[in-house]
């Protein structure tokens, strides 16, 4: 092989492995900063009344509509509305912009948590 041919050939390789190794960033930092679409309302529940769930957050109460599509589970197992009892924690998907628009608040999903500290009994 002369060395014409080894240039070349490191060129190329070269090429492929910077073009591998930047789709490889880039998928990765787009698993990191995506959020399917979704913003989350992180909190505890405050109370569900006509299929409105109340959180409290670190920023206050949010108000999010629950719907038949609503997915609710806990530890990936189906879980039910009555499930959501006051201070239990959750975390809920709503549409991407629905929390700082006037669009309704319509969650796509509930994960349950425990009930925090403060509303569990000792019996």
């Amino acid at each position: 092989m002369n060395r014409k041919n080894t240039t070349i050939t490191t060129n190329r390789l070269g090429r492929h492995v910077a073009t591998w190794l930047s789709l490889a960033l880039l998928a990765f930092a787009a698993q990191l900063f995506a959020h399917g679409g979704f913003d989350h309302v992180i909190g505890t529940v405050v109370k569900v009344d006509n299929n409105v769930l109340t959180v409290k957050t670190a920023k206050g109460n949010v108000d999010v509509q629950l719907n038949d599509k609503t997915e609710i589970t806990r530890n990936d197992q189906k879980a039910l509305v009555g499930d959501m009892t006051p201070g239990t924690r959750v975390v809920v998907d709503v549409p991407e912009g629905s929390l700082t628009n006037s669009k309704a608040r319509i969650a796509h999903s509930v994960k349950l948590g425990v009930a925090s500290a403060a509303h569990t009994h000792n019996d």
